[in-house]
């Protein structure tokens, strides 16, 4: 009982959702289902009912109108039927249109760390197989749920209908087998028989419920490496990797055995009706039938009902049983769909754990601001690594910071920290001598132009892009692409901002460089214009001579920004007021390139003369072909 109390509580939940997300829809699809209930015992109960009146020789004038009532009282139920599922199925896009907003949204709107950790991306998985095999949560109890209603419906009009069956007065026979037939003892018989059937047909829906749903979740992983293979096969990059290696048979291997796996799991579905539900319940109708024939049959010879009311009876009791035993095995379905739900509910439904300060970030006209990091450690969420440890730098606007360090020595994490897509295990960062915490985030964010290595461009138009928004200014636009040495390649583009990159939407899109992209990257971090620039790697993909450029128009690119830049080429990190070495997640020095170089025993030297032997002029300035690349 309690467990149907906590799926009756589900089931409410699910319903409000759904109304959230596309109100009135679904009161639409139950009054639709209300109808489809209603249609066949109209049919049933005026064709009795004409039957009756031809056997009594009523007036062709008076059966053509109950006629006529019949046929319109179908026509009126159809076409009103057909006007609710025209609102439907228009409104149908829009719920799985926020339906499939609400999750995007909810990604948008996670703490990073959460976004970023492993068990998030399992229960996208999750939600993403249930929808995939069995068109599984919010949407399969929309689709079903008024089925549900359809089917209480049917009972409660064949039970209308086929009342007066056992109540109605027997009459007195006094010879033959109909005084065996018409008794209050063959109509309990006839009842019990009823109830055993629809028993029967109760046990056999429900166990063939649960078996074809165990049997589907068998193949929720194959369906996740089928969707795998998808993406590998359809995506421009996996198709090189295809083709160069020679996958096609191994990739179109994998997807015959899984779709091998499908028919199987089908067919043993199949197997299992036909077995325990088909014959059975085959059996079990056609001894219902042939009982309930005698009984009505017999009923009607000997006056105790109208020949008509046979049809209705019959028919009636049979729509009950199916009624019942599709009601059962539909609430066996949403049941077992609940937990599917539940996936759902408990991500959308994640709450943030950062804490959201309220205090506005000054606007500092002279950009006046100062960051420290006070004894700051940190190690990511279920993991016993500390990404950084006791990390103390303090830094103010207008300063050029270079951190340079072996790989997982804890840059990229610094700055995440900074940016506050992390809270500190311990310690604090500082901004302008307040916890960065106790700011309102959203402020927070806007002074800083971060561009990640891992960045990512869509398949918008270049302005769009840049400006990170429809609606933006075109010139300063193609200014801070200029700025970022785009601007070259801007003039050869017909269309300017308004093209499109990459071909996804638009067939004369443009495919860009990874070097082209990058320039992009950056002409976002300045068109955003924020106090604080963060380039991590921001000429990985360049080539020498755009990296030069780069360096050369640093300053002028940067301005009175605070710029902090993250590179494994040493010597490309010379023009920085200061440098921070990190090492094993800690600041081992501090110091400007000259100071730190001629630390002989320091970090810094190290890594300079390991990355000096690969120089082809090892006079000073130049470019470091090879070096170390932070992940």
């Amino acid at each position: 009982m309690k467990a149907l109390l906590a799926d009756l509580k589900m089931f409410v939940k699910t319903a409000r959702h759904i109304e959230s997300l596309c109100r009135g829809n679904l009161f639409l699809k139950l009054i639709s289902a209300i109808l489809d209930s209603v249609q066949p015992f109209v049919n049933i109960y005026m064709s009795a009912k004409i039957v009756d009146m031809l056997l009594s020789g009523f007036p062709m004038e008076e059966i053509l109108v109950y006629v006529g009532i019949t046929v319109g009282l179908h026509f009126s139920i159809n076409m009103l039927n057909r006007l609710l599922w025209y609102f439907i199925r228009v409104r149908d896009n829009l719920l799985n249109n926020n339906y499939s907003r609400s999750k995007k949204a909810k990604v948008a709107e996670l703490d990073y760390d959460l976004v970023d950790n492993v068990e998030t991306q399992k229960t996208l998985n999750k939600i993403f197989q249930h929808e995939n095999v069995n068109n599984g949560g919010i949407l399969l109890f929309y689709y079903n749920a008024p089925n549900l209603i359809h089917q209480i419906f049917t009972v409660i009009f064949s039970v209308a209908m086929t009342f007066s069956l056992f109540v109605s007065p027997y009459p007195y026979v006094g010879s033959g087998v109909t005084k065996y037939v018409v008794t209050p003892y063959f109509g309990a018989f006839v009842l019990l028989l009823c109830v055993i059937s629809v028993w029967i047909s109760v046990h056999c829906s429900t166990k063939r419920a649960h078996y074809a749903t165990n049997e589907w979740q068998k193949f929720t992983f194959c369906n996740q490496f089928l969707s795998s293979i998808f993406t590998v096969m359809y995506a421009a990059a996996g198709s090189m990797q295809v083709r160069i290696y020679n996958q096609k048979k191994r990739l179109l291997d994998a997807l015959h055995v899984n779709a091998k796996m499908a028919d199987a799991i089908g067919e043993n579905i199949s197997r299992y009706q036909l077995k325990h539900e088909t014959i059975i319940m085959g059996i079990t109708e056609t001894v219902m039938q042939i009982v309930l024939y005698t009984f009505a049959g017999l009923g009607a010879l000997v006056g105790r009902f109208s020949v008509g009311s046979i049809v209705k009876y019959i028919s009636s009791i049979l729509q009950f049983t199916n009624a019942v035993a599709a009601f059962v095995s539909i609430l066996e379905l949403l049941r077992y769909n609940n937990a599917m739900s539940k996936v759902y509910f408990d991500f959308i439904e994640t709450p943030s754990h950062m804490y959201q300060g309220s205090l506005t970030v000054e606007k500092r006209s002279d950009r006046n601001y100062n960051v420290e990091f006070r004894d700051v450690s940190f190690r990511y969420p279920n993991t016993d690594f500390w990404a950084l440890r006791h990390v103390d730098l303090k830094f103010n606007i207008g300063e050029k910071l270079a951190v340079v360090g072996m790989n997982g020595s804890g840059k990229t994490t610094m700055i995440k920290l900074m940016c506050r897509l992390y809270d500190p295990t311990e310690g604090q960062i500082f901004l302008n001598g307040i916890d960065i915490r106790k700011y309102d985030y959203k402020e927070y964010m806007l002074i800083f132009s971060v561009v990640f290595q891992d960045f990512k461009l869509f398949a918008f138009t270049l302005g769009e892009n840049v400006a990170t928004g429809t609606e933006y200014d075109e010139e300063r636009v193609k200014a801070c692409l200029v700025e970022a040495n785009f601007g070259d390649r801007l003039a050869t583009l017909e269309k300017g901002t308004k093209t499109y990159l990459y071909r996804n939407f638009e067939k004369d899109g443009v495919e860009i460089s990874g070097g082209e992209a990058q320039k992009i990257a950056l002409a976002r971090a300045l068109y955003k214009d924020a106090p604080f620039i963060i380039l991590d790697e921001p000429t990985a993909a360049l080539d020498p001579i755009a990296e030069a450029e780069v360096y050369s128009n640093f300053n002028k690119i940067v301005g009175d920004k605070t710029a902090i830049y993250i590179s494994h080429r040493l010597s490309s990190c010379r023009f920085c007021d200061k440098i921070a070495v990190f090492d094993r997640g800690s600041i081992v020095q501090v110091g400007t390139h000259d100071e730190l170089v001629a630390d002989v025993n320091g970090k810094y030297h190290e890594l300079w003369n390991a990355q000096a032997q690969y120089y082809s002029d090892k006079k000073e300035g130049c470019i470091a072909p090879l070096g170390m690349v932070e992940k």
